[in-house]
């Protein structure tokens, strides 16, 4: 936990049970996994997270961003707000925008870009969760939805 760049490893408590006390657990408000690392992978003495290279990380998904449209800002307030999407580091982008046409209180025609996420390219990083704007629960967060070392836990696509 210690090597993490961006401390959202932190230790697990009650959580993972007696087996995984003290076992790390991504914790996105407080630091998001980096894309382009595998520092955790290489000096990990337990192997609760096994040896990978880049290549490999870049095809393992821990998790699955999921858009709140009662917190986030373009979807409740109407306000561009590309935070999430401007973040996300996976190549082609994991989060687009939904755009539509709206007329503001001045009578000026805009695009509102109102952000999607494609649950094909999302890895669940967590740097969208980490970088939103919105304080206390943020309008976007990741869970383990989809995440590659389950085959029960997942969405249907």
């Amino acid at each position: 936990m210690k090597v993490c760049l961006t401390n959202g490893l932190q230790p697990t408590f009650a959580q993972a049970g007696l087996e995984g006390l003290w076992t790390p657990i991504l914790v996105p408000r407080l630091g998001y996994c980096e894309y382009n690392c595998n520092l955790c992978s290489q000096v990990c003495p337990t192997g609760a997270i096994r040896s990978i290279d880049l290549k490999e990380k870049h095809s393992i998904k821990i998790g699955l961003a999921a858009i709140d449209h009662d917190r986030c800002i373009p979807w409740v307030q109407g306000v561009n707000c590309i935070v999430c999407e401007e973040h996300c580091p996976v190549p082609g982008k994991a989060i687009h925008f939904e755009e539509e046409e709206r007329v503001n209180r001045r009578g000026e025609t805009f695009i509102l870009k109102k952000p999607v996420v494609d649950p094909r390219k999302c890895v669940g990083c967590g740097i969208c969760e980490n970088k939103c704007p919105v304080v206390d629960i943020p309008a976007i967060r990741v869970t383990s939805i989809n995440e590659s070392r389950s085959d029960e836990n997942r969405l249907v696509l």
